[in-house]
């Protein structure tokens, strides 16, 4: 039992005899009392009207130190986010909206914990819920969200809310990228080649494509941006495919150069990704096409001089009859157009590392080293997303097998198949050199 003098600040505790009898009694001193100080209530992000304001005319980007700071909206339409795990309760951190792209698609993606992510638009006194995501993101870090393709509408005003699922807070990275240009790059027409993700996993062939293809994205980055980027043995760069920023599927040329610029990096070159420098560092894209930096050199532009014509020759005298000896006179047909140029090329990889017989030595560049998956794509494998004999610790020693490199008879000519390493017992064309 507790009681307060009246008028004073002698705190008397009694603790009740376990027998019935006359309880111990002691007394506490208070010194000093201290009410807990709440943060202002002008905090940025701490309410709706005290919004932390962005501007989204671009691409942004942004940290949020503590998503605890705020009290959420007074409701949720859980009902725009199905099937997506959107919690809807506890404190938020608000961030508001300005300059946005009417009409454009504006992808939104919180990464750092397993975050809540929705968009309110209206004034703080009416406010409508416009979409939400609870754990569609794909981040280094479980359960981030992602509002894909939201558009927004001409004179209007957006909130974005970050909170976290069951009430819980913590640090999170809001990034939002439009899908129209944003930067332009130098020359925004001209194709950029796309390389497999991982040397000889693709099931198509790399080739120059159109800017606004789709295609997956992994950038590299001249100077460790942080503990998940990746160095591949042979590689001057790190690489990455979630480091900050979500798993980006689907994505145009300009959408990949944006994402990777947001996150402090660059795209990879064809080389680059070629020699594996990004290769196996997730969201599947080993066995993707991947964009990269490399523009298609241009053809020469036409001649636009205005000079009149040189003057006719004269007429030249008619050739002599041809002997029997002669050689045919050269036809007059014109000489065929030069090949395109060939793609990118880079030397051949090292032979996939096999362990020796009765020893077992895991490939570090491996990202799920003894996880109980076989992950080298051997026989019984559960995955192949590691060299062959990589991921012995799952997949039990490989019995050593002699790999030799099989090219494409002319560069760039074979579309069925890629160039790769196969077993010597294959069967495959000759053509010899001396």
């Amino acid at each position: 039992t507790d009681y307060v003098q009246s008028g004073g600040c002698t705190v008397v505790n009694e603790l009740p005899n376990s027998d019935g009898g006359e309880g111990i009694i002691y007394v506490d001193r208070v010194v000093s009392l201290t009410t807990p100080v709440s943060p202002p209530s002008s905090s940025p992000g701490r309410s709706c009207e005290a919004a932390l304001s962005i501007d989204a005319s671009s691409a942004f980007s942004m940290s949020i130190a503590d998503t605890s700071l705020g009290v959420g909206p007074s409701s949720y339409d859980a009902s725009l986010c199905l099937d997506t795990a959107f919690g809807g309760a506890g404190p938020v951190f608000w961030i508001k909206l300005d300059g946005v792209r009417p009409g454009n698609e504006l992808d939104l993606t919180t990464c750092g914990f397993d975050t809540d992510l929705s968009v309110f638009e209206g004034s703080c006194s009416s406010l409508s819920m416009a979409a939400c995501d609870g754990d569609s993101g794909s981040c280094s870090i479980d359960f981030g969200s992602s509002i894909d393709d939201f558009v927004p509408k001409a004179d209007t005003q957006y909130y974005i809310v970050v909170g976290g699922y069951g009430g819980e807070s913590g640090a999170a990275t809001l990034t939002g990228t439009y899908s129209s240009t944003d930067p332009e790059p130098p020359n925004p027409t001209s194709k950029r080649y796309v390389e497999c993700g991982r040397r000889n996993r693709c099931s198509e062939e790399p080739k120059w494509a159109d800017v606004d293809e789709k295609h997956e994205v992994r950038c590299c980055a001249d100077e460790r941006i942080s503990n998940s980027w990746k160095k591949t043995d042979g590689c001057s760069v790190w690489g990455e495919s979630n480091g900050g920023f979500a798993c980006a599927n689907r994505k145009t040329f300009v959408e990949a150069s944006s994402i990777c610029e947001l996150a402090g990096a660059r795209l990879c070159s064809a080389a680059e990704l070629a020699a594996g420098c990004a290769a196996g560092t997730g969201c599947g894209h080993d066995s993707d096409l991947v964009w990269s930096s490399d523009e298609e050199p241009s053809s020469a532009p036409p001649s636009t001089s205005t000079s009149p014509p040189p003057p006719p020759s004269p007429k030249p005298s008619p050739p002599p009859p041809p002997s029997a000896s002669s050689s045919p006179p050269p036809s007059s047909s014109p000489p065929p157009p030069p090949s395109p140029p060939p793609p990118p090329s880079s030397p051949p990889p090292p032979s996939p590392l096999l362990s020796p017989p009765g020893v077992c030595v895991d490939d570090p560049n491996c990202p799920h080293l003894n996880d109980g998956d076989c992950d080298d794509g051997g026989p019984g494998s559960d995955y192949d997303i590691c060299d062959f004999g990589g991921d012995c610790s799952d997949c039990g020693t490989r019995a050593p097998v002699e790999m030799r490199w099989v090219e494409c008879g002319r560069a760039g000519g074979c579309r069925n198949e890629p160039s790769r390493w196969a077993d010597s017992s294959e069967t495959h064309e000759v053509r010899c050199c001396s």
